[in-house]
């Protein structure tokens, strides 16, 4: 399994076109093409999903996570890093550096 590095404000994500996906009440579904892999993501998943529509910053989709939910940054920017990264393992995002 590949090591996925820590974060850095460099990096911005996007969804990784290879993953399809679909609204389910309020949750998302997704299939990747390459793995055959199905996930269903619960509504703060969704969310993250729904930004990564535009390549963003792990500090943006916290700022506007934290408009959102009542979360602390701190909170926001560590369980969010957490989830990008099973994401990228996942193949449903991808990074990109500036």
């Amino acid at each position: 399994m590949a090591k996925i590095k820590r974060s850095t404000k460099a990096c911005l994500y996007k969804r990784d076109p290879k993953a399809i996906f679909t609204d389910l009440d309020g949750e998302t579904a997704l299939f990747q093409l390459e793995t055959c892999e199905y996930l269903v993501l619960n509504s703060t998943g969704s969310a993250i999903w729904e930004l990564l529509g535009t390549p963003m910053s792990l500090e943006d989709i916290c700022r506007q996570l934290a408009e959102d939910y009542e979360v602390s940054l701190d909170t926001c920017s560590r369980e969010t890093e957490a989830w990008l990264n099973i994401a990228v393992e996942k193949g449903i995002a991808l990074i990109a550096t500036n």
